[in-house]
């Protein structure tokens, strides 16, 4: 049994060392996992938000959002695309736009695009529509790294239980400010 209510300064913390040791194990993965520059690694930045919750000792903000910054590289890193690399089906695999991006700003159809028009693809789809290419018995290059979103799986009970204890300490604490408001009436 506990001895105090937690206060959101203590929330706070409990959840501000979950997203460090969140980062830590990120940074770790992709420095085993991958050869680059590192700039992934480097530039991860993780935030807690707070805001000014209801209830408890007046001033006191709890965090309410774990946030994770980075490139826009770590999404190709995770799921392995990139550089002609593409997801098929969830398989990766060499391949190629059906549409430039200087077609689709000049409103210009190629041979494969108008061939994709005529099967009833509206513009949208044919703008993402991905062809594959023959690899030639080539060995894939690209190989997807979960290296943010496995270590978020196994620690989101953690972070849950913090939150439980908080806002289970929370609704006690209201409870006990009306408890003097409480009145029996005999019949």
């Amino acid at each position: 049994m506990k001895d105090h209510l937690i206060t959101a300064a203590e929330f706070n913390a409990q959840v501000r060392r979950w997203a460090a040791e969140i980062k830590a194990m990120a940074q770790q993965t992709l420095t085993t996992g991958t050869h680059g520059t590192g700039r992934l690694r480097d530039q991860l930045a993780a935030f807690v938000d707070t805001t000014k919750h209801v209830g408890g000792e007046a001033g006191e903000e709890a965090a309410y959002k774990v946030k994770f910054d980075f490139d826009r590289y770590g999404v190709f890193r995770a799921y392995g695309v990139g550089r002609g690399w593409v997801r098929v089906g969830g398989v990766l695999t060499r391949g190629f736009r059906a549409r430039s991006e200087r077609e689709i700003r000049n409103h210009t159809w190629n041979f494969y695009t108008t061939e994709l028009r005529r099967n009833g693809l509206t513009n949208r789809e044919i703008n993402t529509h991905k062809f594959l290419t023959k690899d030639n018995g080539k060995l894939t290059v690209r190989t997807p790294l979960d290296w943010i979103d496995q270590h978020i799986s196994k620690r989101i009970d953690e972070l849950a239980t913090y939150v439980q204890e908080f806002y289970g300490d929370e609704a006690l604490r209201q409870m006990l400010t009306q408890f003097d408001k409480i009145k029996i009436v005999k019949k």
